[in-house]
């Protein structure tokens, strides 16, 4: 069994939409608090009569006292750390000059970095990677590699592709990544009363803005904000 589990997401990947925008991110926990944790926010969904899968894209506005204790819940515990990759303007990529022609090529490197806080030579990894096409047993191949090599075979790290309903833990991470990826946007209003309120609730919890990058000694709740470089 693994020490330690991984439970990543994604906002606006660099070839699916028209977004200037890219979240990838994940919460990690170890394996024994795993269970623990799930439960805790099952036992908060049935407290609020909030059952169904928490999705950024589908808050409900009757349910701030939730999603706030929600989150008081994450802050508290020692063991949940969040660790994020923003690309900001990733329409001025410029992959032929830094990516070898391949905007893939950076999107492997982005979410290498967002793992990367949680990676140690002497733990077992085991990552659960949100099911977002069939591509995805490809991504998980190419990152497992990645992985292997940059640690030089030191880390034992397995990739599951699993759907977010399954696990209450990608489901918070999905909120975390869509609340960066909403105060990061400058292509909208910002006009959601619920979302508003929702990062609003992290800055106060955190300590943080969800728009600059946090302290590289940040071990809570880490946000690296990408800029590419002008051509």
């Amino acid at each position: 069994m693994s020490d330690y589990k991984i439970f990543c997401d994604e906002s606006n990947h660099l070839q699916s939409d028209t977004s200037n925008l890219m979240v990838i991110g994940g919460i990690g926990c170890p394996t024994n608090q795993v269970e623990y944790v799930n439960r805790f926010i099952k036992h908060l969904k049935h407290k609020h009569n909030a059952m169904d899968e928490l999705k950024w894209t589908k808050l409900n506005n009757n349910k701030k006292e939730f999603y706030k204790e929600l989150l008081e819940f994450f802050f508290s515990n020692v063991y949940l750390k969040f660790n994020a990759q923003a690309v900001i303007n990733k329409s001025k990529l410029n992959h032929d000059k830094y990516n070898n022609g391949e905007a893939d090529t950076f999107y492997y490197k982005m979410y290498y970095y967002a793992l990367l806080p949680f990676l140690k030579p002497d733990k077992d990894v085991n990552i659960f990677i949100d099911y977002k096409d069939t591509k995805g047993g490809k991504r998980a191949k190419k990152l497992g590699e990645v992985i292997h090599n940059t640690f030089y075979g030191q880390l034992d790290c397995k990739f599951t592709i699993i759907h977010s309903h399954e696990s209450q833990i990608m489901q918070l991470a999905d909120i975390m990544i869509g609340a960066i990826a909403y105060k990061n946007r400058q292509d909208i209003e910002h006009i959601s009363e619920i979302k508003n309120f929702i990062i609003q609730t992290i800055e106060e919890l955190g300590g943080i803005a969800l728009d600059v990058s946090t302290s590289q000694w940040e071990e809570k709740f880490r946000i690296f904000r990408f800029v590419p470089r002008s051509f």
